[in-house]
């Protein structure tokens, strides 16, 4: 009996970790999201003043009750003015690794998007006028 509480003592404080190093990595991607820019001719993609449409936080475990120390995230944005990009970064051993900026166009981001219609109709409300 005491091995069954002590196994899953064991299983709640790795799922209690992982969730921690999870939410840890969420923050230093955001804050290291916050201060980073490019330019690409001549066109600034300022992280600072996007909005992230969509963002997918990877772990480099792919066991969930296992703590991981190495994630990836790509984030497809847009810009005040308008102008699409990807944001992708890692980590490493719980620090940052790479950063990028990725220039794109609507028509990849539209691609990206069209698996969910709620997302997709609030940037593109206008393509479902054209194709009707």
């Amino acid at each position: 009996m005491e091995s069954f509480i002590l196994i899953v003592a064991g299983i709640f404080a790795l799922y209690y970790l992982s969730q921690k190093q999870d939410n840890m990595a969420d923050k230093m991607l955001g804050h290291e999201f916050n201060r980073f820019e490019r330019i690409y001719h001549n066109i600034t993609y300022s992280c600072q003043n996007a909005t992230i449409v969509r963002k997918q936080l990877t772990s480099g475990m792919p066991l969930p009750f296992i703590p991981s120390t190495t994630y990836s995230v790509k984030a497809l944005c847009l810009t005040e003015d308008k102008h699409w990009f990807w944001f992708d970064a890692s980590i490493r051993h719980m620090k940052m690794d790479r950063t990028s900026i990725t220039p794109t166009n609507a028509k990849e981001a539209f691609n990206a998007l069209k698996d969910d219609p709620e997302i997709l109709h609030r940037y593109f409300s206008n393509h479902d006028q054209q194709s009707a």
